[in-house]
């Protein structure tokens, strides 16, 4: 499905990954899965998670994962990928930011030597600014979920809307001596407006399933020592502000081909293995724990109702009357967040302001 495309008009895609059986009734699921958030009475839907990677662009590993996992789940004739099929509606997004992941890769592409060179100063692993990181206009894409400010957030903001996932994973690179890394992440940083339920039920029994299969390829990770679920405006936390899981992987990057480490020399192929591992081990443990997931969300709205009716505050009101164009644009993004927005049938004096019918809302 074409979401959209980007400054440099590279289309971003999705994928949508389900039994040919689902794939012919794919709307009647969406809407009854849909239907099922506030209850969560979906335990007889497929169970719709959402996969995405390389939201920073010279953190390529995952895209490449992406691949990989597209090609396992539609080639595998195990028993328990057909399951995954039957039972869940798997979406992916595997290319997050292209053009900043075109102008990494060109970058490496263009600075590899024959044989490739691991030195940590050779000119393949320091790219010049800006880098691929950012999008065309040289923003971090991973702190716009909240902001919504460019197409490619956007885009993707309006298809996460359609499907609201159970799960939605987000994988990134960190430095080339770290390890992996994979939830829960630092106590500290958890949001206080979102159920514990997430925090002390779903991430520690996602950790258990991440490091099981770390161990089995023999891959060294690390969890709860660093990032946060704070912010809202990351990929890996947005679906909590919903009632969902929110999942991140940061994985010691080559930043090119192969590089020196403090240890051994790190490879592409290693890192791609890393992130490949992770996704399966996600689509794995969600279906194993879809009734905790489908707890989760009506924890979460039975909580958020709980909170909403004891708050004196049942609502804002703002409007600039000197300002359209700045009251529009802040319309525009609780919208696109499916905030409700109503305007003002007359006057509002409030805190000794006056927000004058035709230019305020609620």
């Amino acid at each position: 499905q074409v979401l959209g495309e980007t400054y440099e008009h590279r289309q971003q895609i999705a994928a949508i990954f389900t039994s040919e059986e689902n794939h012919g009734k794919l709307e009647q699921i969406r809407q009854a899965h849909l239907a099922g958030q506030l209850t969560g009475n979906t335990s007889d839907v497929p169970l719709v998670i959402h996969l995405g990677y390389n939201v920073h662009g010279n953190e390529p590993s995952s895209s490449e994962a992406a691949m990989l996992t597209a090609y396992y789940i539609t080639a595998s004739e195990s028993a328990e990928v057909k399951n995954w099929l039957n039972d869940m509606v798997i979406l992916m997004d595997p290319v997050i930011n292209p053009d900043g992941r075109d102008r990494h890769s060109h970058w490496a592409n263009m600075h590899k030597a024959t044989p490739v060179v691991t030195d940590p100063q050779d000119r393949e692993h320091n790219e010049i600014w800006p880098g691929g990181r950012f999008n065309h206009y040289w923003f971090d894409l991973n702190r716009d979920w909240f902001l919504g400010t460019f197409p490619e957030t956007r885009n993707r903001i309006r298809f996460f809307h359609e499907w609201r996932p159970y799960v939605q994973t987000d994988h990134h690179e960190m430095g080339t001596n770290s390890t992996f890394y994979f939830d829960p992440g630092k106590e500290g940083s958890n949001n206080p407006i979102v159920p514990n339920y997430l925090y002390k039920n779903i991430y520690p029994k996602y950790g258990e399933y991440f490091t099981a299969a770390a161990n089995s390829i023999g891959s060294m990770y690390y969890t709860k020592e660093s990032f946060d679920k704070l912010y809202p405006g990351y990929g890996s936390s947005y679906v909590n502000f919903y009632g969902g899981a929110g999942f991140l992987f940061e994985q010691g990057s080559s930043r090119g081909h192969a590089q020196e480490t403090t240890t051994i020399p790190i490879t592409f192929a290693f890192t791609i293995r890393n992130q490949f591992t992770a996704s399966l081990t996600t689509i794995r443990a969600s279906l194993a724990e879809k009734q905790q997931l489908l707890s989760l969300r009506k924890e979460f709205y039975k909580a958020t109702t709980a909170h909403a009716k004891a708050s004196p505050i049942k609502g804002y009101v703002f409007g600039d009357a000197q300002d359209a164009t700045k009251t529009n644009a802040f319309v525009n993004m609780l919208l696109m967040h499916q905030i409700e927005v109503y305007k003002t049938s007359g006057n509002v004096n409030a805190d000794g302001k006056t927000f004058e019918a035709g230019s305020s809302y609620i």
